[in-house]
């Protein structure tokens, strides 16, 4: 996932958030409209995770592709040491 695409849903549950309190501030908010919206909120809530979870997953697999070990000298075995 793109910073751009995690970005824009920070934004859309932003602009939902607003909506839900403007919604609040009316003299007889519509209850139902508020249940849909903070649901519409929940939901973009668990994408913008996802989604950074999703990326933190490719940046540690992308880490572990270049990683390389370094070159460590191996103990000779006991058989060719022992007398010899």
């Amino acid at each position: 996932m793109s910073s751009n695409y995690i970005h824009a849903l920070v934004q859309r549950h932003a602009a939902v958030e607003r909506q839900i309190e403007d919604v609040l501030k009316s003299p007889a908010p519509d209850t139902l409209h508020v249940m849909s919206l903070k649901k519409l909120r929940l939901a973009y809530r668990d994408r913008i995770r996802e989604a950074i979870r999703e990326k933190r997953t490719q940046a540690s697999a992308t880490r572990q592709k270049h990683w390389r070990p370094s070159p460590r000298p191996r103990p000779a075995p006991a058989a060719y040491t022992e007398g010899h």
